[in-house]
């Protein structure tokens, strides 16, 4: 279910932030929390701020049930055990999707297809997994790399370590008594502060909250809300009262960080463009209508952008704890030119676009026989390079070859008498005709006066005899 204020419409650059519930079937507590969670926001709307703030400026989606074959055959009661917990065909869901780290070969089920097409056709920015069993709020990495020199568990950080810290203590501070670290059972450890990084709590492959991250660009912590996975309902009312304040604050720390259009020069949208916080190495991309969201802390970032056919971007932003930061960013093409078939992607078109010069491909004769537009450019070309000499007051010989051996032209001949003989310039029809002319009168005037030597020289031997 999505609810916002207009939930069938797509505001540009309104957050899309998610919930999921009840993965595992036997841990119900989320389930009934998030059918909870839908009334209370329609239902306070025009009586709280906070709630129409939230409406107002964000997508909320929200899955009650992510194995409701599973919830089917838990039994109301059991706070411990594995009845319930897998789907019809017997999978962990939590299993169950592509890892960052290791290869899983477990048969993909129709549960995980689904959620990686709702990541597919909806980029989310933030997304909640609530699960129960234990009371913690875990954050990326659930995996991590091989280490055979490792007997124990330890910590796999992400590059957005310090925002996902962050997030995962949002929720433990707003719920009841997450943050104070209580264990669920006795002789067992509790959580400093209520929080943990996944791999450092237990390691397992083919998580969702790693694959939410690494292939769908979603910020995705996982909260585990109840020490009984399925309590009796009569203790509903509690698990709403401890964990309603954490729910609703951490939907809003969507709102916290960069977001932007992605567009080229003329304003348009680039899809799929490849975005990266400099110092951050996990790439995230770019919406169907230039979209993007990043959450970050305050401090001072640089965005990069990369897409086909344009030139690497980037753009220095800062964030305050205020408000998100607006940061669009212009990229240009790799090259500007009035005939694309006529462009290589190597040689001497990279070269003109290296020291910034206008080339465009030659084109074929002018109607009219003034000459073509090839002549045109190239002439064009030449003032726009002499007048960079003009104006800039240092450029490297290096450049100048540079500029010139890209042409095909020799350089020496070119830099003594400006001979334009080697440029690859289609002729002109009249260049042609022009040209056989010249060639019949040469060929008339050299074959008369070879004609003329012949007899006088005839002519002076018939005397001397």
């Amino acid at each position: 279910m999505v609810v916002s204020r207009y939930p069938n419409e797509e505001p540009i650059l309104k957050p899309n932030v998610k919930y999921v519930a009840n993965m595992h079937g036997n841990e119900a507590v989320g389930r009934e929390l998030m059918l909870h969670l839908i009334t209370y926001l329609i239902n306070n709307y025009y009586t709280d701020n906070y709630v129409r703030w939230l409406l107002d400026t964000t997508r909320i989606h929200i899955m009650p049930s992510m194995n409701p074959d599973g919830f089917e055959s838990a039994i109301e009661g059991q706070c411990s055990g594995g009845q319930g917990r897998y789907n019809a065909r017997g999978f962990d869901l939590n299993r169950n999707f592509p890892d960052f780290f290791k290869t899983n070969n477990k048969q993909q089920q129709p549960e995980t297809d689904a959620v990686k097409g709702w990541l597919d056709s909806v980029q989310f920015v933030l997304s909640g997994n609530i699960h129960g069993g234990a009371l913690v709020a875990s954050y990326p990495y659930d995996n991590e790399a091989n280490n055979m020199f490792t007997t124990f568990s330890s910590p796999s950080l992400t590059p957005d370590d310090d925002v996902f810290r962050y997030l995962a203590s949002v929720f433990s501070f707003n719920h009841e008594n997450m943050h104070l670290g209580i264990p669920c059972r006795d002789g067992t450890p509790g959580f400093s502060n209520g929080t943990t990084n996944g791999a450092a709590w237990y390691p397992l492959t083919g998580g969702m909250q790693d694959y939410n991250y690494v292939y769908g660009g979603v910020m995705e912590v996982t909260f585990e809300i109840s020490c009984c996975k399925f309590p009796l309902k009569s203790e509903l009312e509690r698990y709403w009262r401890e964990n309603r304040k954490g729910l609703l604050h951490f939907l809003g720390e969507v709102h916290k960080g960069v977001k932007g259009i992605v567009k080229d020069s003329s304003n348009n949208p680039i899809p799929k463009a490849a975005l990266k916080i400099r110092g951050r190495d996990m790439t995230f991309y770019s919406t169907k209508r230039g979209e993007y969201w990043r959450i970050l802390l305050p401090g001072s970032y640089i965005i990069e952008a990369r897409a086909d056919g344009y030139k690497p971007a980037e753009e220095e932003f800062i964030i305050t704890s205020q408000e998100v930061t607006i940061q669009n960013i212009t990229m240009y093409p790799t090259r500007v030119v009035s005939d694309q078939s006529h462009v290589s992607s190597e040689g001497p078109w990279e070269k003109h676009l290296d020291i910034g010069l206008d080339i465009a491909a030659t084109a074929g004769p002018m109607a009219n026989g003034e000459g073509s537009t090839s002549d045109t450019q190239l002439l064009s070309t030449h003032e726009k390079f002499d007048d960079s000499l003009e104006k800039s007051s240092v450029i490297s010989e290096s450049e100048y070859d540079e500029y010139f051996s890209g042409m095909g032209i020799a350089k020496e001949q070119e830099k003594a008498d400006g001979n334009l003989t080697d440029y690859d310039i289609p002729p002109t029809a009249d260049a042609v005709s022009a040209a056989g002319s010249l060639v019949r009168n040469f060929g008339f005037h050299y074959g008369f006066n070879y004609c003329t030597v012949i007899i006088v020289l005839a002519f002076s031997w018939w005397l001397r005899l």
